[in-house]
């Protein structure tokens, strides 16, 4: 079998043989090409290689987090017009979830998903040996901490967690501003914050221990864990309307855009960042075992291209290009309310979540 891989045509003699290769060639090497091959194309015919490919494939499995009213929809129905013969299949899960149900088809050896999205999906997908290294041109255009050195994910869009509050039971001379301020005997037993491991308490610590270093970071907890935080099973966006109702003043570590989204619908509520802001990343892959890698791509350079980073906007989404900001600018570093993040990429909470899960635990549960 005749295939090209990565780094194919890039010694001289090499060039001459690839300008003189025409599209029909080309497209019969890509008929018995592999999914890495597909995926780590570089070829100057590799749209057209992927059109044709994607053709007689039909569709695309798409396993995801994102919400689908919000933005799954929107995603495919711009795909789709932008590729017709194209049909977009979703199932919509927690990381977990998806990486289970990714784990038990691959145990099957029944490979049905193209593309794995999530905030930690595919890192344990790819723990597990089944993600797929690619290559889109896109991701030249994404910062280094919004995409994976060795090429496994891309990021569809990011989350900035602050603080949010009730307008109507806090005074604008007393928000805190910084994490020392919520120390301030005046919130004690007037702050709740979620259980989640995806985007509660646990990643505050994690954000702590991380920008603070483990001795002081957990010398300013044990401070923390005086101010008897309300604890709820609840999703941060569930806290964010127990706040709106007036059951607490402040929320802590919710999205700053559920925020954003609650007051322009009328609610008496904001949102402050404490710097450095917790950031986590919303990241997409491509599944080892693809069965329609041709059309994944085209996913895959859809999603992270500007087109499909505009749909994110529009979605109320905070989309990870650089060059698309969010609907409220500010809601993204750079916009006017905070500029330092930390991003929590999900190699770190892979490998580092369960530490910060047992810390909340043993500190702030007993």
């Amino acid at each position: 079998m005749t295939t090209f891989r990565r780094g194919a045509f890039t010694r001289c003699g090499c060039l001459l043989l690839a300008a003189t290769l025409g599209v029909a060639l080309l497209t019969r090497l890509s008929r018995g090409a592999t999914v890495e091959d597909v995926a780590l194309m570089k070829s100057a015919e590799r749209q057209k290689i992927l059109v044709e490919g994607a053709k007689k494939e039909g569709k695309v499995s798409f396993y995801t987090g994102l919400i689908v009213d919000q933005v799954v929809r929107p995603l495919k129905e711009g795909f789709e017009k932008e590729y017709p013969f194209l049909q977009v299949d979703f199932f919509r899960g927690n990381s977990e979830n998806i990486a289970r149900r990714v784990l038990a088809e691959y145990q099957a050896k029944r490979y049905d998903v193209d593309v794995v999205s999530g905030s930690a999906a595919t890192s344990m997908v790819q723990r597990a040996g089944f993600m797929q290294r690619f290559y889109s041109p896109h991701l030249a255009e994404y910062p280094a901490e919004l995409k994976d050195s060795k090429g496994f994910w891309g990021s569809t869009n990011v989350y900035f967690m602050t603080l949010g509050y009730n307008t109507r039971n806090v005074k604008a001379n007393e928000l805190p501003k910084s994490y020392e301020d919520l120390l301030n005997p005046r919130w004690k037993g007037q702050m709740m914050w979620s259980t989640s491991r995806g985007s509660g308490a646990p990643q505050f610590i994690g954000n702590i221990l991380l920008t603070m270093g483990q001795e002081a970071g957990k010398a300013y907890l044990q401070k923390l864990k005086g101010q008897n935080i309300a604890k709820s099973t609840a999703s941060a966006r569930q806290i964010l309307d127990l706040v709106i109702a007036g059951e607490y003043p402040l929320a802590v570590q919710i999205f700053n855009h559920h925020a954003y989204i609650s007051k322009a619908a009328g609610a008496p509520v904001e949102w402050q960042p404490l710097e450095p802001v917790t950031a986590t990343i919303n990241t997409i892959g491509l599944a080892k075992n693809s069965p329609r890698p041709h059309a994944a791509m085209l996913f895959l350079d859809f999603v992270l291209s500007k087109k499909g980073q505009k749909i994110v906007q529009t979605s109320n989404y905070l989309p990870s290009h650089p060059e698309i900001p969010a609907l409220q600018a500010d809601l993204k570093p750079g916009g006017g309310r905070f500029k330092k993040v930390n991003y929590i990429n999900p190699d770190v909470l892979y490998d580092q979540g369960n530490e910060w899960v047992d810390y909340f635990q043993s500190q702030f549960l007993k």
